[in-house]
């Protein structure tokens, strides 16, 4: 994502401004909604302004549809969540 890094080219935003790299890393939270409303409000603006990022975001938005539409079509294994649970809580911080 390097070539993400900084917005605008010419460096000029301001300092409650996200870069690239910061709105792009925030992507799945925001479609998520799992952003405070400050942080939602700073990766929407940086996406509404930003012609690079905006791209790589309506795919990841449009794929994330996709999925859920295959989840709703489709029940998982009992239990599955409960085993899913399990092994994230065995991961070391």
């Amino acid at each position: 994502m390097s070539e993400y890094r900084s917005w605008p080219p010419d460096g000029s935003r301001s300092e409650s401004e996200l870069s690239c790299e910061e709105a792009l890393a925030r992507v799945y939270e925001f479609l998520d909604g799992e952003l405070d409303a400050s942080q939602h409000d700073g990766v929407r603006r940086h996406l509404q302004k930003c012609r690079r990022c905006y791209p790589y975001f309506d795919f990841e938005r449009l794929f994330l549809d996709y999925i859920h539409e295959l989840g709703a079509a489709e029940e998982s294994s009992p239990g599955l969540e409960d085993r899913i649970r399990e092994v994230l809580a065995a991961q070391p911080d």
